[in-house]
């Protein structure tokens, strides 16, 4: 009874999938795609380091939608610069090199907010009718008789 609990916790266990920072790779492409990762695998997923390059880190993301501050130590809220959809992660601190200072953390975690949420407004004011926001002509219409 005892190895049967056992068995059962470890697949259990096997099925929440790997905990932020492990090596993940995706298999597969557009809907069918899959991963070994809890929430996300970043293997193509870009990242804009504090000092300006760009890593494509593969390990395996943390908890979803958090906010600057909110992840455990030795990870970082980073939100993905996408033109459409509110995206962050927690990540380890340690993606584009060494691990980062708390202030230096905070501050790549609010820069990536801020670069999101530019990004997003740029493109509603680019591309008003995906953004659910109906704006009026400029000018009325006139209508011929």
């Amino acid at each position: 009874m005892r190895m049967a609990s056992l068995m059962l916790c470890m697949l259990l266990l096997a099925a929440c999938g790997k905990p932020a920072g492990s090596p993940c790779s995706i298999s597969g492409s557009g809907f069918t795609a899959s991963h070994d990762c809890a929430t996300k695998c970043l293997s193509r997923w870009a990242v804009n380091c504090p000092d300006g390059s760009r890593v494509t880190p593969g390990v395996c993301a943390g908890r979803k939608d958090c906010n600057p501050g909110s992840c455990p130590d030795g990870q970082a809220c980073y939100a993905f610069d996408d033109p459409f959809e509110e995206r962050s992660y927690c990540l380890p601190d340690n993606v584009c090199g060494a691990p980062l200072s708390a202030d230096a953390r905070l501050r790549w975690e609010r820069d990536s907010a801020g670069a999101a949420a530019a990004k997003r407004a740029e493109w509603a004011a680019k591309f008003p009718q995906r953004s659910g926001t109906v704006t009026a002509p400029a000018e009325p219409l006139k209508s011929e008789p």
